[in-house]
Order: C-alpha cells, then sequence, then structure tokens
C-alpha cells in the first residue's frame, strides 16, 4: 500500500518544529550597565556601560566588586527570551525591586526588548549588573 502525501509531510513538518524550538543565529545587541555601590557613603562611583554584538554561545566580562571577574554567557536567544548564565553565582532582583541575598543563582533571563537586573550577594558594597536588549 503506497503512502499518502499526509504521511509524507509528517517528518518533514516534525523537523521544521524541532528547528523552530531551536535559538537563533543573529546576533542580539545587549547594553550591559555595571554599577558599583557601597553603603558607607553617599558618593557613588559613576555606571560603566557598555553595548554588545553576541550570538549563542558568546560571553562578555563584567569587572565585580568580590570576583576577579564575572564571566556572562548568552546560553540561549529565541523570540521570546535571552537566556544567560553567569561564572559566580549572583543575587537576583526581587519582586521589591531590591536584591535577594539569600538564594543566589547563575541563570538570568531577560524577555525580548526588556532587561534583567543582578548583583553581588553582599550588603555593604558591591556591583549591580544591568544587562537590556537594544
Amino acid at each position: 500500500m503506497p503512502l499518502g502525501p499526509r504521511l509524507l509531510l509528517a517528518p518533514l513538518l516534525l523537523a521544521v518544529l524541532s528547528l523552530a524550538a531551536c535559538g537563533q543565529d543573529d546576533p542580539v545587541r545587549l547594553e550591559v550597565t555595571v554599577q558599583d555601590w557601597t553603603g558607607w557613603s553617599r558618593e557613588q562611583p559613576d555606571p560603566v556601560v557598555a553595548t554588545h554584538e553576541l550570538a549563542e554561545g558568546d560571553t562578555f566580562t563584567v569587572d565585580v566588586i568580590g570576583e576577579d571577574e564575572l564571566v556572562v554567557t548568552v546560553v540561549q536567544v529565541d523570540d521570546g527570551e535571552v537566556a544567560l548564565e553567569t561564572s559566580a553565582p549572583m543575587a537576583s532582583e526581587d519582586e521589591d525591586g531590591g536584591s535577594d541575598i539569600t538564594d543566589p543563582r547563575t541563570e538570568f533571563s531577560l524577555d525580548r526588548g526588556g532587561s534583567v537586573e543582578f548583583g553581588t550577594p553582599t550588603l555593604d558594597g558591591g556591583t549591580t549588573v544591568t544587562v537590556a536588549e537594544q
């Protein structure tokens, strides 16, 4: 019995759907703002801003207080979000806009066109990093 056209299309449809679930090869433009801070002084250092064109697997480094340097890897880029991984655990931004220093992590994501903020899990001084898609 010959296979009908519908059965021949099934493997092709599965291949297309699996490719759609993968990340994109196009680079993403990220603006990275690094702000050192201290709780001991009213005067705060000026933020440092850099822009990077990155694809999946690319990295950038950030100088943070308490670490030699923080390496941030673009793990995945898709239509909905950009997933990042840091080389050291960092505090994520909590619901109130502060830092959740009780549960540092290495995985962060930002919605496409949005931003994510993470920082050193410290109370008296540290670094806050904001990554925003441009």
